[in-house]
């Protein structure tokens, strides 16, 4: 997904002159030709994440259009002040693109996850807030967020993830059903979505099906009403703490519109993560890998 969102970075900038992209000392690599190709349109102030923002809020101000890419912590974590005074509260159409959502960077630690930031970035009126399944979702969202006047938060893995979708012909302000089914509906987002074929196999072994929808854009307007009334449960399974990512989103769109239905939520337990290991470790760990889910859907909808 980096790298799909890159190639639409340099497309767009070889067509506007007013794109500038900001690399917070992240990217070595991937901006190589980027530099050489635009070099009056990269700029990379260092370790500097505070800076940075108010850099691209300024530049925003005087009618470019700025993006800054670094690890995602040091998008919407470390700078949460200027992301909010900066850019949000002056309504800006700056594009932030985090790298290594939730644990990518695992056992890099917890300066390196980003298991909180959809919680953060919730709390930002005019924020709009994307995380992308696969490449096409992710260039989607690019593009969407790049035609927006609002501010914007893309959230990605790394590298390699597997396209899911046939072809481009799909609509990011709603949910996308990749899979259908009786028993229940599960909402996914991000690269936890490589954990959905060993999940529907497990459930297929026991002669039971769920419905699956990738939300890549989690601040849409879209009415989830219809989507839930045709399911008794109803499942979300992200690489974020349990409270306060999509799950309760979710949760809290259907108190505010009378929906009764029980959420039930995959995340990862809202504590410090202290166990070291790589990212399928911790997945197992909290019970948000194939095997876990899997079963605990199958006492659910037993």
């Amino acid at each position: 997904m980096r790298n799909t969102v890159a190639n639409e970075i340099i497309k767009k900038a070889k067509e506007d002159k007013n794109l500038y992209l900001i690399a917070g000392d992240a990217g070595l690599g991937v901006w190589d030709d980027y530099k050489v190709d635009f070099p009056k349109q990269y700029i990379n102030p260092g370790v500097n994440e505070q800076c940075d923002i108010g850099l691209a809020a300024g530049m925003a101000l005087r009618g470019h259009k700025p993006i800054f890419y670094n690890i995602a912590p040091f998008v919407i974590m470390r700078p949460y002040e200027q992301v909010r005074n900066d850019i949000c509260y002056q309504n800006l159409p700056v594009i932030l693109i985090g790298t290594g959502s939730g644990i990518t960077y695992a056992p890099a630690g917890m300066t390196h996850y980003v298991v909180e930031d959809i919680a953060l970035g919730k709390t930002m009126p005019n924020l709009d807030i994307f995380s992308p399944a696969d490449p096409i979702e992710a260039k989607k969202c690019f593009e969407y967020a790049y035609n927006s006047n609002l501010p914007s938060y893309i959230r990605i893995p790394k590298a390699g993830e597997a396209q899911i979708h046939a072809n481009e012909d799909i609509d990011i302000s709603k949910p996308i059903i990749i899979k259908e089914g009786s028993d229940g509906i599960l909402f996914v987002h991000s690269s936890i979505i490589d954990e959905v074929d060993a999940i529907e196999a497990l459930l297929k072994a026991n002669n039971k099906s769920i419905t699956i929808a990738t939300v890549p854009m989690l601040t849409t307007n879209y009415d989830f009403s219809e989507l839930l009334d045709d399911f008794e449960h109803i499942f979300t399974l992200e690489e974020h703490y349990v409270n306060g990512g999509f799950g309760s989103i979710l949760n809290e769109y259907c108190n505010q519109h009378n929906i009764f239905k029980k959420i039930n939520k995959f995340g990862i337990k809202n504590e410090y993560i202290h166990k070291i290991g790589n990212r399928d470790y911790l997945r197992a760990f909290y019970g948000i890998d194939a095997k876990s889910v899997g079963s605990e859907i199958l006492e659910v909808i037993k």
